[in-house]
Formats: C-alpha cells, sequence, structure tokens
C-alpha cells in the first residue's frame, strides 16, 4: 500500500469509530448498571437486617412496658397493703395498752413478764407481785420458752 492505503484506512476507521466508541459506551453503561445493582442489592439487605433489628427492638420495647405497668400495679397494691397492715398494727397496739390499763391483773402480769425480762427469779416474782409460786414458776417457763424460739 502506498500513500494511496492512508486515505482508505483513515476512512475505514472513520467509519468503524462511532460502532466501536458506541460498543465501548454500551459495555461502560453495563457494568455501571451492574456495579449499581450489585450496591442497591447490598443496601436492601442492610435495610432489611435493620428493619428486623428495629422490629426485635420495639417487641422487646413493647414487652418491658408491659412488665414495667405489671410491677408498678404489683408495688401500689402492695405498698397498699402495708399501709393497711400498718395501720391495724397500730390500732392492736392501742387497744392492748387500753386493755392493759383497764385491768389491773394484766399491768401485774406485766410487771412480772418485764422483771422476768430483767433476770428475776421465782421468789422475786412472787414477792414483787404478789404471785403464786405456780404462776411465777409459768411465767419464767414461758419466757424460756420464747426465748429458745429465737
Amino acid at each position: 500500500m502506498g500513500r494511496d492505503g492512508v486515505p482508505v484506512m483513515r476512512e475505514m476507521l472513520l467509519q468503524w469509530l462511532p460502532l466501536a466508541l458506541s460498543l465501548l459506551a454500551i459495555v461502560v453503561a453495563w457494568l455501571m448498571v451492574r456495579r449499581e445493582r450489585i450496591a442497591r442489592q447490598a443496601l436492601e439487605t442492610k435495610f432489611a437486617a435493620t428493619e428486623l433489628v428495629l422490629k426485635n427492638a420495639r417487641q422487646q420495647q413493647e414487652s418491658l412496658v408491659k412488665q414495667f405497668n405489671e410491677l408498678r400495679a404489683g408495688t401500689m397494691g402492695m405498698s397498699q397493703k402495708l399501709g393497711d397492715m400498718a395501720r391495724h398494727l397500730e390500732e392492736l397496739a392501742d387497744r392492748q395498752g387500753e386493755l392493759a390499763m383497764q385491768d389491773p391483773d394484766s399491768r401485774l402480769y406485766s410487771r412480772a413478764s418485764k422483771m422476768v425480762e430483767l433476770g428475776a427469779d421465782v421468789n422475786e416474782l412472787m414477792r414483787e407481785c404478789d404471785l403464786p409460786k405456780a404462776e411465777a414458776e409459768l411465767l419464767l417457763r414461758l419466757q424460756q420458752m420464747h426465748h429458745s424460739r429465737r
């Protein structure tokens, strides 16, 4: 080929150049679309995993709120019952005090019981509280039994 072959080759190149550029553009576009699809699938997978974690967290929160409400209701009920018991205990203590003041014999036995707690013996109980020997011994035994249970 001489010089005449150069323009022919140039013409052939110019003829095939648009086709080659078009094919190159198609291949590049296809690679970009494929890359985009892969990235999109990865994002969708991450999104699905995030949704699952969020769903589990919501379920756990609902469960914890339910447990908290149950505990709160139980605590309020127990608080009310304890308050009722405290009032009842105060009433009983007041009644017991009133009864002790009304009955002279019970005051005598209360004094004898205190003396036993402080270590008095049978003779002291008989002398100080005017108790018969059997009652003084009974008080001592009862006090010993009470201490042995503790």
